[in-house]
């Protein structure tokens, strides 16, 4: 019963987050819903520990996951404030419009 449970939690928190990630145009949400589909794998990967019995080895994976998670977190946020100074808003599809005129040559 509780590796179901466990299941059904990973399947509705990656859906939460995919459908997110496609549905909203702000960059801020993208990463909060980047953020849903990591914690995802995290219950993964301790699912997966637990399921063979290799707690230590499925821990040190979501250490190293989270320390990734943090700093494409980090490096996301600091593109968001970066481009909200630039063009004053967070709306991909504002972004997008700024960007067609301005090509390099």
């Amino acid at each position: 019963m509780l590796f179901t449970m466990f299941i059904i939690a990973i399947v509705l928190t990656v859906c939460a987050g995919i459908y997110s990630i496609i549905a909203t145009h702000n960059l801020l949400r993208v990463i909060i819903a980047m953020e849903l589909v990591n914690k995802a794998a995290v219950l993964l990967l301790a699912l997966a520990g637990a399921i063979n019995e290799q707690v230590a080895q499925a821990e040190s994976f979501i250490i190293t996951l989270i320390i990734v998670e943090v700093v494409v977190t980090a490096i996301g946020a600091v593109l968001c404030i970066a481009i909200h100074s630039r063009t004053g808003s967070l709306d991909i599809r504002i972004i997008n419009k700024g960007k067609e005129g301005t090509h390099a040559e």
